[in-house]
């Protein structure tokens, strides 16, 4: 390869394109050139963009590409992609049947051949194809215990020398306790087929996989249960007695000994059911992924290799540690919270039945004990709460104090004194946390049990009692509880005035949507709810008069003679939970029992946001659900989660001070530190470690095996529990440096590059491809020639539209790109933007949407084969409607197809099965889908050019839009070089460490001092094609390790 200077090439909107030249050997034809388009330019032009202006352009370079497998680039690529896969695909022909399982097994530590009418010791198995199943035992270790591999000739058992060692096993694993594939000395390059299901968990137990050197192996892999697929795919019930499944889940060594041969047989059933699944799924998979390119990109997946040294032990070690600390910080607070409660409540005046927070907890105290013990005495002046706190035995712990009580208990969310949007948060036993909305009318009126029964001009006939009781069952019986109900409408008055009395509020009820003659009905039906709420005098009469106003200026709809009206007295809770929204929904008054007839996504719309209080039942007040991010329905278990994060951040949550006066940041620490402990809460439990025997010759290095299910998703995109999900660095987030824990061993080096925006180019360029030439629509130019200092690049452009931070624009861009509409688009901005009232969130929310996908519209495609007029929906007038089209169009097709490899869309969700519906997951499946053929792709290039130039490199790992390569030091450059010939990366990064930017220290509350200071990892180089061209002359030849320098441990 050469690159030289080349003249700047600019295309029919002034998007700058690849050299002529390169032009002609990619596609085997002279590009005209290109004129200006005057229509496109001006079509781009009425949605804000000047494509007329010419930018300078960036230096463009020639690259003189090996010589093509064919006339043009896709050619070229199915020769090499067709040539890499066919020694695998070669070795699936050759295994037509599997022999007959063999009815003895022996107990012998190592390999056992077992032949027709024999059985023999060997080192491995020496066939090139192989169906294979391992098993652990659960209790002992992750090591594998047994293992059966199948070929057309023999069946191949291997028993671990630890079910036969004397010695007790312990939890860590040794090189030595793997399964071996290759004698000692053997070379390790000849291809080799194992088919399994779930692979990846068998791989991970294989030796030679921990070897640096890449393997020509293939695995194959499934997510669902072998049970429930070989099920599926063959038509009949599974070989397996599921009770020997057990034996290895909760069994000992001496239960597989005793049970060896029923074990080993079953073992041996797992390989034959893999086989004969297998078999009806490769002739489908053939006929729904044609392209050699698909093949070799999932054998390449399975792959994924990540190196570790002993810096992966330290970090543990500090993670815990840090955890640990931040834990023991919380509970600190806590305790005191816990102290205070206690100190200012636990009087004889019964104090705590006056807090909105604290009535509901448990007050009651043992009887006063016999013996006069100090201990005693003072457990007998503790209410239950606070004793269920206190170490067991509580006798010899209760100077300890609380000493149990964390974040996720029931009681933390109290003693924070925690509010939700202005209204103090409860707890109902089946409902789980939510806010209480006043305004329920306890029947019948005047019941002694919930009214004042005495009248003055300060207190109204029929007010309701100031606190009155209510029961709250549990597992201890039923408990009376006293429910303070003028001091929750304390808070709840400043919310029904922010809520509903305000000038929105009679906007909003002015401009209803589809005015009803219960809205004047149900205004009424508040106001006389209002009038017997145990409030001062004046106060009531100021809401009573705010809320006339609301439709003093509204025309009252008159009432159909002889026509009844549903009761609307328990729409007042949605009124008040929804506020001005309540009038938007046309839908307002649908009845309960209706709901559950309509659709799903009606049922949604219709879903009710105040229900009746449960236990304990509150007649006074409906109960309003906090948001749960897994979608309506979902009761919330705490509100000190993850997901409530933004809404601390916010002020929708928020710690109320206990004397009502200033601000109180307990729940703001509280929630930050477990915030900063939830991720390696979560991540530590998927971390295991090899820390006897890593590496060899005593060095501490070792290596770790994703198990990656390379096409885990509908979408196809891979799929594992800890790598491909784990967040990069944060320094809010304990432990979240872990990917930088993946290190090279001496000598060798990261190399690798991110997509930017891959999923957004790709939508791009198939709109585009409607126009016929690259930025044709808006959305495409905006991609590709945006600019985000111009503020002409699409995030800037949609946060300047509706008037929020470019951050948040991108999140709705995305989001909208993966199906999302007008409802979820709301959302989204009432999340960003706390303050926004909710018609103004609507209409930000409208105005984007019109802006962007446009507007839905019929067109006539006229006459059908049968003579029926045909129609069709399609958008217009938006920046994104011809990306929508044209991904729409995809989608709707009677065979769903990427465009560039031909992969299909599922059986579940091809238009035959669901007609119209889940287009949204469909849209999402054409760029999902196309960006994993991409990143095929890329793979199959890397391969060959690894192969052509003799490069020591293996894929890392790859992250959805993020490639990385471990390679030799020497050759770090060249891989570099062939990363930008494969496709052009703004920059490829080189580093001794696996982190999205080479030069991030990665500082985190578990390494604070840097990944420099502790674990004296350099910075990487973050390269450009300029820089990459200067380092190594432009050039790409067969690699001379014995001509360079020795590596370095420098990146």
């Amino acid at each position: 390869m050469r690159f030289n200077k080349q003249e700047v090439v600019f295309n029919e909107v002034n998007i700058q394109m690849i050299d002529r030249r390169l032009q002609r050997q990619l596609f085997a034809k002279p590009i005209c050139s290109y004129k200006i388009s005057r229509e496109a330019c001006e079509r781009l032009r009425s949605h804000g963009i000047n494509a007329f202006d010419r930018c300078e352009g960036e230096t463009p370079y020639y690259i003189d590409l090996p010589r093509l497998s064919g006339s043009n680039i896709k050619q070229h690529f199915e020769s090499i992609a067709s040539r890499l896969s066919k020694p695998y695909l070669q070795l699936i022909e050759r295994l037509p049947s599997l022999p007959e399982i063999p009815k003895n097994w022996k107990l012998l530590s190592g390999w056992t051949a077992y032949g027709k009418d024999s059985h023999f010791r060997i080192d491995c198995p020496s066939d090139e194809i192989l169906v294979f199943d391992t098993e652990v035992l659960v209790n002992e270790s992750h090591a594998p215990i047994i293992a059966v591999a199948a070929s057309s000739d023999f069946w191949y058992l291997w028993v671990s020398s630890r079910l036969l060692s004397s010695t007790r096993s312990t939890k860590s694993v040794a090189m030595d306790d793997l399964i071996r594939f290759y004698p000692d000395g053997s070379p390790l390059s000849s291809p080799k087929c194992i088919i399994g299901h779930f692979v990846s968990y068998d791989r991970a137990r294989i030796f030679e996989e921990y070897l640096i050197e890449s393997l020509d192996w293939i695995k194959g892999a499934s997510l669902n249960s072998l049970l429930d697929v070989f099920k599926f795919y063959c038509q009949k019930e599974p070989y397996q007695n599921k009770a020997l499944r057990a034996l290895f889940e909760k069994g000992s060594k001496g239960d597989v000994i005793d049970n060896f041969q029923a074990l080993a047989t079953y073992c041996a059933n797992d390989v034959k059911m893999t086989f004969e699944t297998f078999k009806n799924l490769w002739k489908l998979y053939q006929e729904r992924f044609p392209h050699p390119a698909t093949f070799y990109g999932l054998l390449e997946m399975g792959s994924m290799y990540l190196p570790i040294n002993s810096s992966w032990i330290d970090f543990q070690e500090r993670a815990n540690q840090s955890y640990d600390d931040l834990n023991e910080k919380q509970k600190r607070l806590l305790r005191r919270l816990a102290e205070d409660a206690l100190q200012k409540h636990n009087g004889n005046d019964k104090s705590y039945e006056k807090d909105p927070w604290l009535w509901d907890l448990d007050w009651s105290k043992p009887k006063k004990p016999a013996n006069k013990t100090e201990g005693a005495r003072f457990l007998a002046s503790l209410p239950k709460w606070y004793r269920e706190l206190i170490p067991k035995p509580m006798k010899d712990n209760y100077k300890s104090g609380p000493a149990l009580i964390t974040a996720q208990m029931k009681i933390a969310p109290k003693l924070l004194r925690l509010c939700w949007k202005g209204l103090p948060l409860h707890y109902d036993q089946t409902l789980k946390w939510g806010t209480l909305i006043p305004g329920r009318v306890p029947k019948p009126v005047g019941d002694p049990r919930y009214y004042d029964q005495s009248q003055s001009d300060e207190s109204p006939a029929h007010q309701i009692l100031p606190i009155f009781k209510v029961t709250k069952t549990s597992a201890a019986g039923v408990d009376e509880l006293m429910f303070p109900y003028r001091e929750y409408l304390h808070y709840w008055r400043k919310e029904i005035e922010e809520r509903l009395c305000n000038v929105s509020s009679r906007t909003a009820f002015e401009a209803r949507t589809n005015p009803d003659p219960r809205d004047n009905l149900l205004l009424d039906e508040l106001r006389r709810s209002v009038e017997v709420m145990p409030l001062d005098l004046n106060i009531v009469k100021r809401l009573v008069s705010s809320l006339k106003s609301i439709s003093a200026n509204s025309r009252e709809e008159p009432i159909e003679p002889n026509k009844s009206l549903p009761p609307i007295y328990e729409n007042l809770g949605e009124l008040q939970a929804r506020g001005v929204l309540f009038w938007e929904n046309r839908d307002r008054y649908e009845a309960d029992h209706l709901v559950r007839w309509t659709s799903a996504s009606r049922r949604k719309k219709l879903r009710r946001w105040a229900t009746d209080t449960i236990n304990p039942e509150i007649p006074t007040c409906w109960f309003c659900p906090l948001p749960n991010e897994a979608g309506t329905g979902h009761p919330v278990g705490s509100p000190l989660s993850k997901p409530f994060q933004v809404h601390i951040a916010s002020g929708r949550l928020y710690s109320s001070p206990p004397d009502g006066k200033g601000e109180d940041h307990s729940a703001d620490q509280i929630l930050r530190d477990h915030i900063r402990a939830s991720f390696w809460q979560s991540y530590s439990k998927r971390v295991i470690v090899l820390k006897r025997g890593m590496g060899s010759c005593g060095r501490r290095y070792g290596a770790i095996l994703p198990q990656v299910i390379a096409a885990g998703t509908i979408s196809r995109r891979a799929v594992e529990p800890l790598w491909l999900t784990a967040s990069n660095a944060d320094p809010e987030r304990l432990g979240s440096e872990i990917k930088a824990m993946v290190q090279a061993p001496p000598g060798f080096c990261l190399v690798g590059a991110d997509v930017d925006s891959q999923e957004m180019w790709i939508a791009s360029l198939i709109g585009d491809s409607v126009v016929g030439f690259q930025g044709g629509t808006p959305y495409g130019w905006m991609t590709l020639e945006g600019s985000k200092a111009k503020g002409t690049d699409l995030h800037t452009k949609t946060a300047n539209l509706i008037g929020i931070k470019r951050n948040e624009a991108k999140v709705l861009n995305y989001a909208r790109l993966y199906g999302s509409g007008l409802e979820f688009t709301k959302h989204l901005l009432s999340k960003f933007q706390s303050k926004l009232r909710p018609e103004e969130t609507s209409l930000k929310a409208e105005k984007l949407m019109r802006a962007t996908k446009g507007r839905r519209v019929l067109v006539h495609l006229g006459k059908g084969s049968k003579g029926e007029v045909e129609t069709k929906h399609i958008w217009k007038d938006g920046t994104e409607s011809c990306v929508f089209n044209a991904l729409e169009a995809i989608a709707r097709s009677p065979e769903p197809r990427t465009p560039v490899l031909g992969a299909q869309i599922t059986r579940t969700l091809t238009p035959k099965a669901v007609k119209d519906d889940f287009l949204p997951s469909r849209i999402n499946w054409v760029v999902q889908s196309s960006a994993v053929d991409y990143l095929h792709c890329l793979l199959v290039f890397m391969a060959w050019l690894i192969k052509k130039y003799n490069l020591r490199a293996r894929l890392c790992i790859s992250i959805h839009d993020e490639v990385r390569y471990l390679c030799d030091q020497r050759c770090a450059d060249q891989i570099a070089l062939a990363l930008q010939s494969v496709a052009y990366f703004s920059s490829v990064e080189i580093d001794t460490c696996l982190r999205k930017d080479p030069l991030n220290d990665c500082k985190t509350p578990s390494n604070p001092d840097g990944l420099g200071a502790t674990y004296n990892v350099p910075k990487g180089r973050s390269l450009t094609i300029a820089e990459i061209i200067k380092r190594t002359g432009g050039m790409m030849e067969p690699f001379d390790y014995e001509a360079c320098a020795p590596a370095t441990n420098d990146a």
